[in-house]
């Protein structure tokens, strides 16, 4: 397997030298939280990390298509994949920050699937359409102009998500419970040929308690049950008594302080009990042992790769910790 890490763009020095550490350390990919309403813009500390480095990839974690129109986002993934030497790719999603942030709603699948196809026929130089998430009826002209594309990855939590990621991604990105049967699920339907990537995103901390989980990654946590806890409770595999907990944390999310474990406010919005089951269910965490259990196991499931959500408020000596937890477990080599 090979293993990535998403950082959160708060300062330019942070991640110019989190690109650093990442490089030196065997990291494969270096994803960039793309929630402007909190943070820095993800594209821009993008571009810093690929200039700061020579060989690790850099990607949006997640963007998305509901106030970025699909020529702005093929544009600057052009852009970015010309600057870096190739080293660029589109992580795309519905939105979930970006879009309930802002008061609006997420893409719906097939209008992220026509994004998909409209920024492809972009970089092709044949343009395309696409009418949806507030651009109705827009047009991209046929240019003529032949741009360098990357791989698309399909973000995707739900099942139609994970069918829709094995219809039209170059992968799947998938970030919801890391229950066996729901990951194989996602798995089974969201990697359909040979070529395409599988991408598993759980959070990750060295805590070796639940106690020391939640003091460690806090709000970043609930910001990611916020999204991947979403649709069909039951098969997402929460109990059924949490729903209640589940549509509770909904309702008092605020997206102010989304995923921001230095302004702690969302880690109020979870039950205790709704916290432990967040924890076992979307994070990798623990000793070596536990860790190298779940790391065998996905590797034989089939999942190319592992990109850790990195939710703690000073991240660098978070990347330092994990790498060394990877290297000792034979993982990656430093470069």
């Amino acid at each position: 397997m090979r293993f990535g890490f998403m950082v959160l763009p708060r300062r330019i020095h942070d991640t110019r030298e989190a690109a650093r550490l990442a490089e030196a350390a065997g990291f494969d990919w270096m994803g960039v939280a793309d929630s402007p309403t909190v943070y820095q813009d993800s594209y821009l500390h993008q571009l810093e990390a690929a200039n700061a480095t020579e060989r690790i990839k850099v990607a949006p974690m997640t963007s998305h298509l509901v106030v970025r129109h699909p020529v702005i986002v093929g544009n600057l993934l052009a852009t970015l994949n010309e600057i870096s030497g190739g080293r660029a790719v589109g992580t795309i999603t519905t939105g979930n920050s970006a879009a309930r942030g802002l008061g609006l709603k997420p893409a719906k699948l097939s209008e992220l699937a026509e994004g998909f196809e409209a920024i492809r026929g972009y970089w092709r130089g044949d343009g395309g359409t696409f009418d949806a998430c507030g651009f109705k009826g827009s047009a991209i002209p046929p240019s003529g102009i032949v741009r360098q594309g990357c791989p698309l990855i399909f973000g995707a939590d739900g099942p139609k998500a994970a069918a829709m990621a094995g219809k039209v991604g170059d992968g799947i990105l998938y970030g919801g419970s890391m229950d066996p049967e729901v990951r194989k699920r996602r798995l089974a339907a969201g990697r359909t040929r040979p070529e395409q990537e599988a991408w598993i995103a759980p959070t990750v901390s060295l805590g070796e308690t639940h106690a020391e989980v939640r003091e460690d990654l806090g709000a970043m946590v609930v910001a990611m049950a916020n999204r991947a806890m979403r649709g069909d409770l039951a098969e997402r595999g929460v109990p059924a008594e949490l729903h209640p907990d589940v549509e509770a944390m909904w309702a008092s999310y605020d997206y102010g302080f989304h995923a921001d474990n230095s302004r702690p406010r969302n880690t109020g919005v979870v039950s205790d009990a709704l916290a432990s089951h967040l924890i076992d269910s979307l994070c990798l965490w623990g000793d070596e042992d536990r860790w190298r259990g779940l790391i065998d196991e996905l590797e034989a499931e089939g999942w190319t790769g592992m990109m850790l959500i990195l939710g703690q408020a000073t991240q660098l000596g978070v990347i330092e910790s994990v790498a060394a937890r990877l290297q000792s477990l034979g993982q990656i080599t430093p470069a």
